[in-house]
């Protein structure tokens, strides 16, 4: 184990945001004790490599888990809450997505101050109406057991104290979300295929939702090929109704369909071969996916929505465009691709950007003043 900065004890707890969870907790731990609490079943229906990230760093804990809805999550969830209170943390971070089997239990956590990081104030459009007002209860009875709040934006911060008037200001936050590529372990070194191709790639990555704008990239791809040839869009992630989408994919078009969970492993591939990541979100708070482009020197268009543009600096990391406006995501793009120079310099600014702002370090740093000033504020409430 590393030589720790402080002698906090930190008890970070997650059902689900798992990269991360995973990256937040390894930059955590290099400067006080981290125990990483992670359900089985989440951590399947992701990659369980990444734990290999927190090896010699944390101490985790994993803990049976069955789907949300089954009732034999009751006694794991009160084991859980109760090894949690035993070990006598200074502090637990939750992130939101906990459930309500762990809700019911954690009065017994109640010892020690809460941390939980909302990365939704609000769901995202194309939720199922249960779905929504589920997770959306869930928040709620967490948001309200917590001492204190981080967000991922400035705009994120102000709907959140919107939505809920009784948190004060100065108990949220804004903390940025970083790159989750889990420090590059999976990288291979000299693999930029992008700079040696005479095609051209454009990727969408990550997991396909109605909010996230699909059809608009579909629709904006026979604009471009007028304009542009040489080039391939490819589609990297799970889609569970990929089916809608086919009819916006013209005959013979340049598109590449992998639908399928990317596991870490193969990620450092996906974007070194990209010549620019897109964002076509209709609906968003934040996206873990512009941090990444930025970790592999790759420019960005996304769209005007959620806390996208404290990230995208217009003209500078990439650019931004209204939502639902295929032409003016296909003159982004191609604009993009058919400038070497600006191509280059663009990715050099997204990579100088990570460095200096979506730094782990800095993270930690600064979600460690959160950690202190929610015990400093418990203490004195006493």
């Amino acid at each position: 184990m590393e030589t720790k900065l402080t002698t906090m004890n930190v008890c970070m707890l997650t059902l689900g945001v798992f990269g991360y969870s995973v990256a937040l907790a390894a930059a955590v731990a290099k400067q006080c004790r981290v125990d990483f609490y992670c359900s089985d079943y989440h951590i399947n229906l992701e990659d369980p490599a990444a734990l290999d990230v927190l090896e010699d760093k944390c101490n985790i804990y994993r803990f049976r888990h069955y789907r949300n809805r089954d009732i034999r999550n009751l006694v794991p969830a009160y084991r859980l809450c109760m090894d949690i209170r035993k070990r006598h943390y200074d502090v637990i971070h939750v992130q939101e997505y906990a459930n309500p089997w762990v809700a019911l239990w954690w009065p017994i956590c109640a010892n020690c101050p809460t941390v939980v990081t909302v990365h939704d104030p609000f769901q995202h459009y194309g939720l199922p109406l249960v779905t929504k007002l589920y997770h959306d209860a869930m928040q709620a009875i967490f948001v309200r057991k917590a001492d204190k709040i981080i967000v991922h934006g400035d705009l994120l911060k102000r709907q959140f104290i919107e939505r809920y008037r009784a948190k004060a200001e100065g108990d949220v936050t804004v903390v940025a979300l970083g790159d989750v590529t889990l420090g590059r372990k999976w990288e291979k070194p000299g693999n930029d295929v992008e700079t040696r191709s005479k095609t051209k790639t454009i990727l969408f990555f990550g997991e396909v939702r109605p909010n996230k704008g699909l059809e608009y990239l579909l629709k904006a791809e026979p604009l471009i090929r007028r304009r542009l040839s040489d080039y391939e869009i490819v589609i990297a992630g799970k889609c569970h109704h990929f089916e809608p989408y086919r009819k916006f994919i013209e005959p013979g078009a340049p598109v590449r369909v992998v639908n399928r969970f990317i596991p870490n492993a193969e990620v450092p591939a996906y974007f070194r071969r990209a010549s620019v990541v897109v964002l076509p979100y209709i609906s968003a708070t934040q996206s873990a996916i512009i941090p990444m482009a930025y970790a592999f020197g790759k420019p960005v268009v996304a769209t005007r929505v959620g806390a996208m543009p404290d990230v995208v600096a217009d003209g500078n990391t990439g650019f931004l465009v209204e939502p639902g406006n295929e032409r003016a995501l296909a003159d982004a793009l191609v604009r993009i691709l058919s400038n070497d120079d600006l191509r280059r310099e663009m990715g050099e600014n997204a990579s100088r950007y990570c460095e200096v702002h979506l730094n782990w370090n800095v993270i930690a740093s600064k979600t460690l003043a959160v950690y202190e000033a929610a015990i400093r504020e418990r203490h004195e409430r006493a």
